[in-house]
């Protein structure tokens, strides 16, 4: 049985975020840079669909700003 709020999820540290741009790249479908120059989310909770591209952000980010929480095992 699951624990209440253990869904996989992304957050981003804004306090390093770079604004790179390279997680709305890797994850078109959970962020997006915005027009006015700050990193929005599409979705913060993760479906199924969505974790691949969330891991891969993860990888990429040069600050190391994207962290996953939650239970990535489905």
């Amino acid at each position: 049985m699951k624990r209440p709020g253990s869904a996989p999820r992304v957050t981003v540290d804004h306090d390093r975020c770079e604004l790179y741009g390279i997680c709305a790249a890797d994850a078109p479908r959970l962020f997006e840079l915005g027009q006015d120059g700050r990193l929005h989310f599409r979705k913060r909770l993760l479906g199924a669909d969505d974790l691949d591209q969330a891991i891969a952000a993860a990888r990429v980010c040069p600050a190391q700003a994207v962290v996953l929480r939650g239970d990535l095992d489905g």
